[in-house]
């Protein structure tokens, strides 16, 4: 059974929730007209979703071509299923665990998303995650080698393809820590201590404990690696299923009293509110940080 939430998906959340992660559109002049096309709008997701037939992902099967058709044929069905299908899913990545090339196809697959759909590769590298391969951990490592940009396009102080880079090897960091292997949890370690984004650096950390059992032998390992600074990840809280909003906010109240960084700032115009305080709870403390 799959350990860390955050390598598996949603496979069925995914695609909606790194939507966010995309680089923002070019910006236009205004012109005050309405935007206009010359093609036809599709179906509404809302349709799309009515006609599918639930519990029938395509087989993840095959060699050569036929594994690359089933391959992008599965991935496509992915982005479309829904929470009770999971394990559907999950019972087809796990029986292609041992066809090496489906999980070429796999990987292939999340290198050119990472160019060019953001929300697919997220998805990919989760699938990767899952299969628990040999040749899925090796394409793991290899992109978690991507070089990671020092420059690029600022958006409210952000450069943008850091962010992106930085949200995609956190997944693949995730899918190395559920492998649970030696050389997996070295490839984890050294991104908790060197990868020099924050995003990464701050899943690793969350993905080490989840899948050691949250163990005090594995926050003793962390510490040995965590950057001066960042110890407040090592107890970052996670919403457990089946929480409710007091149990979950009364564990963030500890949170906060032990680690008061991470309570945001008084606003520089005016008092704090009970509105803004309300908001603060709602928020996760500590949320995914910018590289």
């Amino acid at each position: 059974m799959l350990r860390h939430p955050s390598n598996w998906l949603g496979i069925f959340a995914v695609t909606f929730g790194a939507a966010a992660c995309k680089a923002p559109p070019a910006r236009q002049a205004v012109s005050g007209k309405a935007p206009a096309t010359t093609e036809a709008g599709g179906p509404s997701p809302s349709r799309l979703y009515a006609s599918r037939t639930l519990h029938k992902p395509p087989p993840l099967t095959g060699s050569g071509e036929a594994a690359r058709r089933n391959v992008l044929s599965f991935i496509d069905w992915a982005g479309m299923s829904t929470v009770e299908e999971r394990e559907d899913a999950r019972k087809a990545i796990t029986g292609a665990r041992d066809n090496g090339d489906v999980a070429k196809v796999l990987c292939d697959e999340a290198f050119q998303a990472q160019k060019t759909d953001h929300s697919r590769a997220l998805l990919v590298l989760a699938i990767l995650g899952e299969m628990r391969s040999s040749v899925g951990a090796e394409c793991l490592e290899r992109f978690m080698r991507l070089p990671f940009p020092d420059s690029g396009t600022v958006v409210d102080g952000e450069i943008v393809e850091q962010t992106a880079l930085g949200t995609l090897q956190a997944k693949a960091i995730a899918g190395l820590a559920y492998m649970r292997t030696a050389r997996g949890d070295e490839a984890v370690l050294r991104a908790v201590a060197k990868h020099p984004s924050r995003i990464v650096r701050a899943e690793a950390i969350n993905a080490y404990l989840w899948n050691h059992g949250d163990t005090p032998q594995a926050r003793a390992t962390l510490r040995r690696y965590v950057r001066k600074g960042e110890e407040a990840f090592l107890d970052r809280i996670r919403r457990e299923p089946g929480d409710s909003a007091s149990v979950f906010n009364r564990r963030l109240d500890a949170y906060l009293k032990a680690h008061p960084e991470a309570i945001p700032p008084v606003p520089e115009h005016g008092k704090r509110t009970e509105k803004d305080t309300l908001q603060d709870k709602r928020n996760p403390p500590a949320p995914p940080p910018r590289p």
